[in-house]
């Protein structure tokens, strides 16, 4: 029998390592995808903030609350020195 010329078989050696290549070569691009993209893939701290929208308030402490109910007139200033005393840590004796 007359041998072909040809790849034949013994080239069937080569295809994991260009598989382990081609898989390589896929992962390094996401990598860098991700890495140009110029944002972290996982933000950290609050989202931003849109234009036109209001700034966050910071949180009001339970004595400011006390103080603008007083002043708004929810409580009277019975109320308000009763609560306070309790908020401030001592209360009267």
């Amino acid at each position: 029998m007359v041998e072909q010329p040809g790849l034949g078989l013994h080239f069937l050696w080569m295809l994991p390592i260009v598989f382990l290549l081609f898989v390589a070569g896929v992962t390094g691009l996401v990598i860098w995808a991700v890495r140009a993209s110029g944002r972290p893939a996982y933000p950290v701290g609050p989202p931003p903030m849109q234009m036109g929208s209001p700034p966050y308030a910071p949180r009001e402490t339970p004595l400011e609350i006390l103080a603008r109910r007083f002043a708004s007139g929810e409580i009277s200033a019975e109320e308000y020195e009763r609560a306070r005393d309790l908020l401030g840590g001592g209360g009267k004796t």
